[in-house]
């Protein structure tokens, strides 16, 4: 079969038919293929419709899917959507229609299906199991192929070409790299972080009030301080992070669509972040390695960035998994690999981070923060400040259960009865604390 290798510009188009089981499908599969395919989108509500977008952007589109509810008969379209057997056609109907559907669709090549009742099952016959062996097939990976073993700046390179149009991965403001990189710059001085937040107003009224807050209150004294001491008494790294989060939080404005609650979201990452402080800074856990101030916020304040990424954009289908944690009881994250992984929190997470070319450490500990896939300090201090915030009903979800990896444990050499400790440690006011913080950002 002959490959295509699609264009960092490359079309997949939905044909979805009225419906909510369409409409999810449909959503499910808008976010398969831009977080595992890095396709973009061009939904059409009829046949004739796709045809016409097909015309419209030919070279572009890759693949087709068409999500309804009875047999379609129109074969000649179904074929002009496949360019007549160049591209795969993917029929998405339920169980009863696929033996009629294959009879329409006998003398047409490279048409396959999928029933809704299997869709969304851990079978091969899923939805997302069989896209995903077809499109390999066709020389469409998924981006993060093989991510382990290619060096860093290979996979950069290769998320930055698959992913540069899609319109659902958000960039961060640039004033937050120009922050991260005079930090991480050992010639950077006081009075070139100062200028650069100076031209941002807002950032430094927030900053001015939030070093003020609980978390800073043994480091800065009460009155009047101006930035560069601020600077000087917290250091470059400490303001610079503080500085990143006001501006993420005041600039990543959610659409009017999305319910999605973002106090709540800042409340679980500002937790993480200064949960992850309390630990490090009061050698809570035991380790052995020194973690900068700055390396460690801003892996626990993004830890969770990709399901803001899902609020904002796939709002609809971040309920549905928000309404399956409630119902069963279980982890988001294990909720997500239920209902089919097309997207997870993680690797979008992973995709913004490594876009924002803020390297491959944070990439890495945003990517696997639930199961680990590595057990570096930092990640298992993320991971455990992340678990305790849940454990203090800071989680998105008041209840949503904690869960410690036995790997973060096993590398810390501590037990689950050690966790309990620490966090009867840390009970007190760190909850109102937590919360006094993000209230001083917003």
């Amino acid at each position: 079969m002959e490959t295509i290798q699609p264009a960092s510009q490359g079309y997949g188009i939905i044909v979805q038919q009225d419906g909510k089981p369409q409409q999810v499908l449909a959503k499910f599969l808008n976010l398969m293929l831009n977080y595992q395919f890095g396709l973009s989108i061009l939904v059409a509500p009829s046949l004739p419709r796709a045809s016409s977008l097909l015309m419209e952007h030919d070279a572009e589109v890759c693949c087709a899917f068409i999500v309804h509810s009875e047999k379609v008969e129109n074969k000649t379209v179904i074929g002009v959507l496949s360019k007549h057997g160049e591209i795969p056609v993917f029929m998405v109907v339920p169980q009863s229609v696929i033996e009629a559907q294959q009879e329409v669709c006998a003398e047409l090549s490279n048409i396959f299906y999928c029933a809704w009742e299997k869709a969304f099952s851990r079978s091969a016959e899923s939805l997302q199991k069989t896209a995903t062996a077809i499109l390999e097939e066709y020389g469409i990976g998924d981006v993060m192929q093989d991510a382990d073993d290619v060096p860093f700046e290979a996979l950069q390179q290769r998320v930055e070409t698959r992913m540069r149009n899609i319109n659902t991965l958000p960039t961060l403001p640039e004033i937050v790299m120009r922050i991260m990189r005079l930090v991480n710059d050992p010639k950077t001085t006081t009075e070139q972080l100062e200028q650069l937040l100076c031209t941002d107003p807002a950032i430094v009224m927030k900053l001015l009030q939030v070093v003020k807050s609980p978390t800073f209150a043994s480091t800065v004294q009460r009155g009047s301080w101006s930035l560069s001491e601020i600077i000087v008494r917290l250091g470059l790294k400490k303001v610079g992070a503080i500085a990143q989060q006001i501006k993420m939080i005041n600039s990543l404005v959610k659409p009017e669509e999305s319910e999605f609650d973002l106090r709540r979201f800042w409340e679980h990452s500002v937790g993480s972040a200064i949960i992850a402080d309390r630990l490090y800074s009061k050698k809570m856990l035991p380790l052995k390695t020194s973690l900068e101030f700055n390396d460690y916020w801003i892996a626990a304040l993004l830890h969770d960035i990709g399901k803001l990424v899902l609020g904002f954009f796939f709002w609809d289908w971040f309920n549905r998994v928000v309404e399956q944690v409630e119902k069963s009881g279980k982890a988001f994250r294990a909720v997500e690999t239920r209902m089919g992984e097309a997207a997870n929190h993680e690797r979008i997470g992973q995709f913004l981070v490594i876009n924002a070319n803020m390297g491959e450490e944070l990439a890495t500990v945003i990517g696997t923060h639930h199961a680990l896939g590595e057990t570096s300090e930092l990640a298992c201090l993320v991971h455990i400040a992340n678990n305790l915030a849940k454990e203090f009903e800071l989680g998105y979800l008041s209840d949503e259960p904690a869960h410690y990896d036995k790997r973060a444990l096993a590398a810390l050499g501590i037990k689950a009865s050690q966790i309990e400790e620490v966090r009867a440690e840390l009970a007190g006011d760190i909850v109102e604390e937590i919360k006094t913080m993000v209230e001083q950002c917003l």
